[in-house]
């Protein structure tokens, strides 16, 4: 039941995170749309979600429709453990080596959708000073404190997910003659 778990877990893993780095590329691509970036973060996570809940059942039906909430947990932790790796790594090449800029043009256009939107100077400066801190995302420690909450996060979903998805087995079963 081990192996089972961990086998589907990493492999699911390494699926999800692949599907994830593709979706990043999508949303990174649409940087300078703030409203579009923001939306497809919403539902890359929506669809990273479905993904989990597809794996939940696919485990449960391994076990031939019965599964404990341990079981089903343990197997989607080792998933989220996987591609919240893939997405904290890409996330760090993209800004760090692929695309360094893409901050600055984020910012530029939030600064021009909230001149066009006449927001208040001291609100606009708010938000401004929030992208600055943009520049320590590809700080190792950053990285890896995104990483763990991302684990977090996740997992408290992964969780959510296992106690809809868990099925025990009954313990008296119906003679039906």
């Amino acid at each position: 039941m081990k192996n089972k778990n961990v086998s589907i877990g990493v492999t699911f893993g390494v699926v999800i995170g692949l599907i994830y780095v593709i979706l990043l590329f999508v949303r990174w691509m649409s940087a300078e749309s703030i409203i579009r970036f923001g939306l497809l973060a919403a539902v890359n996570y929506v669809l990273v979600l479905g993904l989990l809940v597809y794996e939940a059942i696919y485990r449960r039906k391994q076990e031939g429709g019965f599964i404990s909430l341990k079981d089903v947990f343990q197997t989607l932790f080792i998933s989220v453990l996987i591609f919240e790796l893939f997405y904290a790594v890409y996330n760090f090449v993209y800004l760090k080596y692929i695309d360094p800029e893409v901050i600055n043009r984020m910012k530029e256009a939030m600064k021009e959708m909230m001149e066009k939107f006449k927001v208040p100077d001291d609100d606009m400066q708010k938000s401004m000073q929030k992208f600055d801190e943009f520049d320590n995302a590809t700080q190792l420690g950053q990285v890896i404190k995104g990483y763990f909450t991302g684990v977090a996060i996740s997992g408290v979903c992964a969780f959510i997910i296992s106690l809809i998805v868990r099925k025990r087995v009954p313990v008296f079963k119906e003679n039906i003659s």
